[in-house]
């Protein structure tokens, strides 16, 4: 009678019992399959059809084999399969809520259809499929709402953690193009130092007193040394100032970038480094950062390589060019001075001292000292000289000179010619130059800079890494949900009194699953902060470094997205304004002694004033005057390079010339801060200002240190407004001061000067004594 009944129980339950165990065995097939990550990405819509499929399944079953059929049969278990799709399976908003009105009405339906004809009252049957019909409602909206906002969270995720993962990478990116900009301006030891004062500056309250030494508010930073043992180079391009007359603005720029590209490969085999250009000025010191026993004989051999080089374009071009070089021996204070356009300079009696063993060399030699001779222990057969009959400062000094007699020279004539013959021989010589040094294949300035929005490897790189810890990210997610899902749906079946603790089993998972999500979202995301503030630290401080090259509307060029790395940036201007201010007393306060730590104390002064002067740059009313650089103890700025150029741009006369007029204010300015600081450090010194406008052209020259600057005969003449001037005076010419006169200033004639390669010029004063109390009251602390 047992067996029987037991045989008759097992037939009444074989449905049940085929079916649980196969949608077991299902569902373990699917566990294992979704740890295989190519089948899972695969699969992934059919994995879920599937486990929905069974788990409908298992709800008719439980349905149809449990007794009686009654209205609320299964209602929780179909509930609960609404809430899986919308929590649990990777379905779309679209494929859930389908999946789910699906299950709903199905259940509806049938329970309808299957009661309708054994009720024996409808209206309880109504009103309980209408129940059913608000709970499922209500269960599905409850779905959607949570499917929907578990969508923006995960797309919050998903974005969170693509910037992740990009922020150390960009980070990396822009770390790496500060470190190429800062090495570019400055040798590595200073630029340090002024990397950790900059990012201090950028990331702390203290902006106004960047540059201050720590501790106190009363000196600006000094950033010089002194290196003994060195050897300093001078050269100049002999007839290029007559060339630079005939050329198009792109033809001098890039002429100039291929002759300084080329002096820069030079020093770089000659271990020389480079320290500053000077229109068609080039100076270098061997010996610098690290000191070099054989500092002489690498100067000497850097200037016969020059001058082999000019030679070559001479013979090739037949432009008359030629090279003037000086090199002289001893001991400098190098390092970066002032606040704004840092370049690296050099100070010291023995640089002036080599300035002036050019200027009284002869073309196409080496003019070197009798200090340098020692230097070399005969590696060069010399002649002598003669320097004093060619430089008063020489003579004055007592200097003895020699020239370097080239080993390399052949006593024969070699004439080298164009290809093209005649035809070639007629063209411009600028035209020839260009088209001769465009073989050179010099490096443009900022060739290795990108904007951000161009990182074409680095994006690769990004993708690829974002795309595998994505994947990793949600196949963890999706293994535990399906892992709790299989728990859920093995257990479910058990209808009876273990269902709550099983419930409570699940739901405990669940929710340690999804805290351990949110609590490593926060951590990504508090770290993806952290690295934003870094990222944006160092995009200002590359702006910074580049704005400390370049005037701001350069920088943007540079910055831009479209500029190419093959273009020279070059523009020309039909009215600039270019101011030369000097203190020439300053030649004769500084000495080197003991006392002054060798010189260190003087410059440490002179740091002061040009720092004092770059303070007055960053008022509103001077936002139009930009400096270009500092020689020496004279400030050389101009106003108009960041108006619109070109033909068409015209104005009414007052504005056309207002840049003239905030030129003259802030020579001004300069007056006054120059008395500021007499009467604080008990010191007499005065301006020497000289000061013309017309076109310009402006460019960036030089790959290896950038530097921006303007070259043209209005340059030249500002120049020589000021070497010619008088202390206290502000020099002008002609028609400087009619421009002057119509904007309200006064001007009176000095008379008719002798003017070096300009032959006679009338000057005019510009009279200072009312606004000098003026500027004094502005600038005064």
């Amino acid at each position: 009678l047992w067996a029987q009944t037991a045989c008759l129980s097992v037939s009444d339950h074989l449905a049940f019992l085929i079916t649980v165990p196969t949608t077991l065995f299902l569902f373990l097939s699917i566990f294992i399959l979704v740890c295989i990550e190519s089948v899972f990405n695969r699969m992934l819509r059919l994995f879920s059809l599937l486990i929905w499929a069974c788990l409908v399944a298992m709800g008719y079953l439980f349905m149809f084999s449990g007794g009686i059929l009654c209205p609320w049969d299964q209602v929780s278990f179909f509930l609960f399969i609404v809430f899986v799709v919308y929590t649990m399976l990777p379905f779309s908003m679209r494929g859930a809520v389908l999946a789910s009105i699906i299950t709903c009405l199905s259940h509806t339906i049938t329970l309808s259809v299957c009661l309708a004809f054994t009720a024996e009252a409808l209206e309880p049957l109504v009103w309980q499929i209408l129940a059913n019909i608000i709970i499922f409602t209500c269960g599905n909206l409850a779905g959607a709402y949570h499917k929907h906002l578990m969508n923006l969270a995960l797309r919050q995720t998903y974005q969170d953690t693509c910037n992740c993962i990009k922020s150390p990478i960009k980070l990396e990116f822009e770390k790496h193009q500060q470190e190429r900009l800062l090495l570019s301006l400055l040798p590595a030891h200073i630029a340090r130092v002024m990397k950790a004062e900059i990012i201090q500056r950028l990331q702390g309250p203290r902006d106004r007193d960047f540059g201050r030494a720590e501790g106190t508010n009363n000196f600006h930073n000094l950033y010089v040394q002194r290196h003994t043992n060195v050897s300093i180079l001078y050269a100049d391009i002999v007839g290029f100032t007559k060339l630079a007359g005939d050329c198009s603005p792109g033809e001098l720029v890039h002429m100039l970038n291929e002759l300084f590209g080329k002096f820069d490969q030079i020093a770089k085999e000659n271990e020389c480094m480079r320290i500053k250009i000077l229109g068609d000025c080039y100076y270098c010191v061997s010996g610098l950062p690290e000191s070099l026993p054989h500092h002489a004989r690498n100067c000497v051999k850097m200037g016969l390589d020059m001058c082999e080089a000019i030679k070559k374009v001479r013979d090739a071009t037949g432009v008359d060019i030629n090279m003037r070089v000086g090199v002289h021996s001893g001991n400098v204070l190098c390092g970066v001075i002032g606040l704004q356009k840092w370049q690296y300079d050099v100070w010291s009696h023995d640089v002036t001292l080599a300035n002036h063993m050019e200027a009284g060399g002869v073309p196409g030699r080496v003019h070197i000292s009798s200090v340098t001779l020692e230097h070399l222990k005969g590696s060069y057969k010399v002649e002598p000289g003669e320097g004093q009959s060619r430089d008063f400062y020489l003579k004055e000094h007592g200097v003895i000179t020699y020239l370097v007699i080239n080993p390399k020279v052949r006593h024969e004539n070699v004439v080298h010619t164009l290809r093209g013959g005649a035809l070639t021989w007629k063209m411009r010589a600028s035209v020839r130059m260009t088209r001769y040094l465009e073989s050179w294949g010099a490096a443009k300035p900022f060739a290795n800079l990108h904007h951000r929005d161009s990182m074409t490897t680095d994006n690769g790189k990004i993708n690829t890494t974002v795309s595998s810890h994505i994947n990793t990210h949600t196949h963890t997610h999706t293994h535990t949900h399906t892992h709790t899902h299989t728990h859920s749906e093995t257990q479910t079946g058990q209808i009876p009194e273990n269902a709550s603790p099983t419930f409570t089993v699940i739901k405990d998972h669940h929710i340690v699953g999804n805290e351990y999500y949110c609590r490593l979202d926060f951590l990504w995301r508090d770290k993806f902060k952290r690295e934003c503030e870094e990222i944006e630290t160092m995009e200002n401080l590359n702006r910074v470094l580049l704005e400390n090259v370049l005037p701001a509307h350069v920088a943007e060029h540079f910055l831009g997205r479209n500029w190419k790395n093959e273009d020279l940036y070059h523009q020309s201007y039909e009215s600039v304004c270019v101011m030369f201010a000097s203190i020439p007393d300053f030649k004769e306060f500084y000495t080197e002694s003991d006392v002054n730590k060798e010189g260190l104390e003087c410059l440490r002064l002179l740091n002061e004033i040009i720092a004092d002067f770059d303070e007055l740059l960053s008022k509103p009313k001077f936002s139009g005057v930009e400096k270009i650089k500092t020689i020496g103890s004279t400030y050389m700025a101009a106003t108009g390079l960041n108006a619109t150029p070109g033909p068409e741009y015209t104005q009414e006369h007052d504005r056309q010339y207002m840049h003239i007029g905030t030129m003259m204010e802030f020579a001004f300015a300069l007056v006054g801060k120059l008395d500021v600081i007499n009467k604080h450090s008990f010191n007499d010194f005065r301006l020497r200002v000289g000061i013309n406008h017309g076109p310009v052209i402006a460019g960036v020259i030089g790959a290896q240190k950038p530097q921006y600057d303007i070259w043209g005969n209005s340059v030249n003449v500002a120049s020589r407004m000021e070497s010619t001037g008088v202390l206290g005076k502000i020099q002008v010419t002609e028609e400087t001061s009619r421009i002057l006169l119509t904007l309200g200033y006064m001007c009176s004639c000095r008379g008719i000067i002798n003017v070096k390669g300009k032959g006679e010029l009338k000057t005019f004063f510009v009279h200072t004594e009312m606004t000098r109390s003026l500027s004094q009251g502005t600038v005064m602390p």
